[in-house]
């Protein structure tokens, strides 16, 4: 998976509660978010970046700088931005909606119930990596935290 949490724990002298009681999770569940042995659901994640001040692409590891100039923080994830983004990302790559399905080893329907805005099924965080990873876009910008929509890549 590999994320910068601990780094960002040690660089900030925290400990795990601490991290933990800003995410208003248990200690034990992110320890186990730290330790990569669990996928940090993508509503803890927002939080985890919100609270601690960092872009998503940057915790994720998809970006070596911190760039929270162009991140507006949000509370919730936004279905209908989510969904309206994932679409541009298939229209600008030339995917359908089965073949983003395959490359994430999900069945279309679960794919489809992601992307529909009136669902309570979320996409994965892991997934979205997986996305922004393959396409250059910034998990930022799928989410609706910023209008930069790819990831700049340090030269």
């Amino acid at each position: 998976m590999d994320y910068r949490f601990r780094e960002i724990r040690d660089e900030y002298e925290l400990k795990q509660n601490d991290v933990a009681d800003k995410m208003k999770i248990s200690r034990g569940a992110y320890a186990n978010i730290e330790a990569e042995t669990a996928n940090i659901k993508l509503k803890d994640f927002l939080t985890y970046c919100n609270e601690m001040n960092f872009t998503m692409d940057y915790v994720a590891n998809l970006d070596s700088l911190n760039r929270m100039l162009f991140i507006k923080k949000i509370d919730f994830i936004d279905k209908n931005i989510l969904s309206e983004r994932l679409t541009i990302l298939e229209k600008e790559n030339h995917k359908q909606a089965k073949d983003i399905a395959f490359e994430l080893g999900i069945h279309k329907s679960t794919y489809s119930e992601y992307k529909n805005p009136k669902s309570k099924n979320m996409i994965q965080t892991l997934m979205l990596k997986q996305l922004a990873q393959n396409y250059d876009y910034s998990i930022d910008w799928l989410v609706g935290r910023s209008e930069q929509k790819y990831i700049k890549k340090q030269k």
